[in-house]
């Protein structure tokens, strides 16, 4: 003879197990309407937020800044989310019209139940990335590229000269270009080689 098991459920808590499910869905279907005018207000706020950072990125860029890595990452989270609740909010009026009982059934009970959750994940989703959104800076300066040291020969007579094109390049001044000219053989190549392996000793933004 086979051997068998049995399990003890207490009816109460199967049925209020039951009352629970359901109720969660019924909130669900009853706050529909609410949250699809709540997504609509959010996802607006987005676009500005979004609009506003792609500005700021674009101006840094403009003066040379590098856009930081969260911020590229950011842009790109928002685009989907814009993109994805824009498709909500397209389905929400046909879905909202299925709804019956003032909100709190519908003639279709699944589906209602079904979109009713997602909208309330993209409004979750749409509150993160406004509440990560506020940057403080979205770009930072690009790092020089690194030099490679050059056989140098004692600069003999050219300390001043040195001295006057280091200065320029340390100071902040509206210097975008230095220009060495002259005879050939008078040392030009030689400063330029003790420029670029002082360079590397006390980077600059030159």
């Amino acid at each position: 003879m086979g051997n068998f098991c049995s399990i003890s459920i207490s009816c109460d808590k199967l049925l209020s197990g039951c009352l629970d499910f359901t109720f969660g869905k019924v909130v669900y279907i009853s706050k529909l309407k609410e949250n699809v005018n709540r997504l609509q207000i959010a996802v607006d706020e987005l676009i500005d937020l979004h609009s506003d950072v792609k500005r700021r990125v674009e101006v840094s860029e403009e003066q040379q800044l590098k856009q930081l890595d969260q911020v590229r990452r950011w842009i790109s989270r928002a685009e989907a989310a814009i993109s994805k609740s824009n498709e909500l909010l397209r389905d929400g009026p046909q879905e909202i019209e299925k709804l019956c009982l003032r909100g709190y059934c519908s003639k279709n009970y699944k589906s209602s139940y079904r979109f009713a959750k997602k909208v309330d994940e993209g409004l979750r989703d749409v509150a993160d990335l406004k509440a990560k959104g506020g940057f403080e800076n979205v770009a930072e300066k690009i790092p020089a590229a690194s030099g490679v040291p050059r056989p140098s020969e004692p600069a003999v007579g050219l300390e001043s000269t040195f001295n006057k094109v280091w200065t320029w390049l340390r100071e902040e001044k509206q210097v975008g270009i230095v220009g060495l000219y002259g005879m050939g053989g008078v040392g030009k190549t030689t400063l330029l080689t003790q420029i670029n392996n002082e360079s590397l000793k006390k980077p600059n933004d030159f």
